[in-house]
């Protein structure tokens, strides 16, 4: 797998304390397309309340705006009713859980003419995103009551990872150029959500196991953002979710023996947030003399690549 390289030594290395900030004047209105989708429904006194949860990791930053709009559909795909538009009094910048929930509310009841809605269009600036509901509800229609209402949007923000609960694995590996990556694996073993974020330092090392001795081979690898969408931002996990790094090892023999001085290490320590800290097998040669191994910010893939 080719990598596209950035250039930029990133020196930030954490698990993903969640912030959030209401404005941002270089953050782009986060595009619907892009955010995956789910629906629940439930029922109250007098009407239906839709429940909404976009969720997506493409965007290290986007602009939530005050001008998104939410419009029922009939199962044509056919607009029912007048569009509602989201409550907020300022946009919301998104850069550590790209999570969103929406609640829309209608109402029956009398002088209500009802017409079924499939679907709900969540509409932003230069965007859309169609819902298929969980099941059909009845859109009051008609008249100059305002019959659908958007009760409530809020952005969730899962609290880092903990070390207990991520899991280090190695994935398959890909060569590109001289060099072989190994997707560094994170998997949420716990049973909430929680962000990570950042670029792990890792080292070479020798090793059997993740108690036995340790001892560096080589430096540690460098600091590298693979991506010019600056991928190593927090990223939220979902229980079994994963994300990962890529590790790049350069093939020795690209460096003259001389200036490299190869030798073999046996596994990688994984150090991520200073917070937590793993040691997995992995068999590989690396230069001594001089830096041949190198790491990216984490994405949301377990492949080491970001999203296409």
């Amino acid at each position: 797998m080719v990598f596209s390289l950035f250039i930029g030594i990133l020196s930030v290395i954490s698990i993903g304390g969640p912030s959030q900030s209401t404005s941002a004047a270089t953050a782009v209105t986060c595009n619907l397309q892009r955010f995956a989708a789910s629906s629940s429904i439930s029922t109250r006194p007098g009407g239906t309340t839709v429940r909404v949860v976009m969720l997506s990791h493409v965007f290290p930053t986007c602009q939530w705006s005050t001008a998104t709009r939410y419009q029922f559909l009939d199962a044509g795909s056919r607009p029912i009713g007048n569009p509602v538009t989201y409550p907020g009094a300022r946009a919301t910048r998104l850069n550590s859980t790209f999570q969103v929930v929406q609640n829309i509310s209608t109402t029956e009841g009398v002088l209500c003419t009802s017409k079924a809605a499939a679907f709900l269009a969540v509409i932003a600036p230069g965007s859309r995103r169609v819902v298929r509901l969980a099941s059909s509800v009845g859109v009051c229609v008609g008249g100059t009551t305002k019959w659908t209402t958007v009760d409530s949007v809020s952005f969730p923000v899962a609290t880092r990872c903990a070390p207990s609960s991520l899991r280090l694995s190695i994935g398959q590996s890909q060569g590109a150029a001289g060099t072989i990556y190994y997707p560094l694996v994170f998997t949420n073993t716990g049973g909430v959500a929680c962000t990570i974020s950042g670029i792990p330092r890792v080292q070479p090392s020798t090793g059997t196991s993740q108690s036995s001795p340790h001892t560096a081979v080589g430096p540690a690898a460098g600091l590298r953002d693979f991506s010019s969408s600056g991928y190593g931002q927090a990223i939220r996990l979902a229980p079994r979710a994963q994300a990962s790094a890529a590790f790049g090892v350069a093939e020795s023999g690209n460096f003259p023996t001389s200036r490299c001085k190869p030798a073999t290490f046996t596994g990688v320590s994984v150090l991520v947030g200073g917070i937590g800290q793993w040691w997995t097998p992995l068999k590989s040669s690396t230069c001594t003399k001089l830096e041949s191994t190198f790491v990216s910010g984490v994405v949301p893939t377990n492949t080491g690549a970001p999203p296409q």
